[in-house]
Formats: structure tokens, C-alpha cells, sequence
């Protein structure tokens, strides 16, 4: 019996990579900025950044991690059982 579709993410971590290396230079405003435009892109309308993206550090790491997914492959697979 086949199992319904999942849908897998292959991140690319080379270039998530790249564009962190490219974020850590910039300003902190600049940072807290384009947090905001990726929070906006995926459908969160708000205006000032959740707790958990308070730091520099928290928001390097986030678009380090939107960068993974926006820049991997989304692939169907289907598992036999």
C-alpha cells in the first residue's frame, strides 16, 4: 500500500551561507529591515519583529535559514510501506 504523498526540502546550505556572509555586513537597521520584508513575504503583516528576532545574532540566523529554503528544491515523494 502506498502512503500519501510527503512533500521534502532540500535546503541549499552553500548558498544560505553565501547570503549570511553577505547580511553580516550590513547594518543592524538594514538587518531588522529585510527580517521584516521575508516576515511579510510569507505572510505575517506585522510591523515590528517578534521577540525572538530581537538580536542581531537572531536575525542573522534567520535569514540564513529563509535563505536555505528559498534557494533549496521542494520535491513529492511518495514512501511505499
Amino acid at each position: 500500500m502506498n502512503s500519501p504523498a510527503k512533500t521534502v526540502i532540500r535546503v541549499n546550505l552553500a548558498m544560505a551561507k553565501e547570503v549570511a556572509l553577505q547580511w553580516e555586513q550590513a547594518s543592524h537597521t538594514d538587518i531588522s529591515a529585510y527580517c521584516l520584508e521575508i516576515l511579510r513575504e510569507i505572510g505575517c503583516p506585522d510591523t515590528e519583529l517578534p521577540v525572538n528576532l530581537q538580536t542581531r545574532e537572531q536575525q542573522l540566523n534567520f535569514i540564513a535559514g529563509f535563505a536555505s529554503y528559498a534557494f533549496g528544491e521542494v520535491q513529492n515523494v511518495q514512501s511505499v510501506n
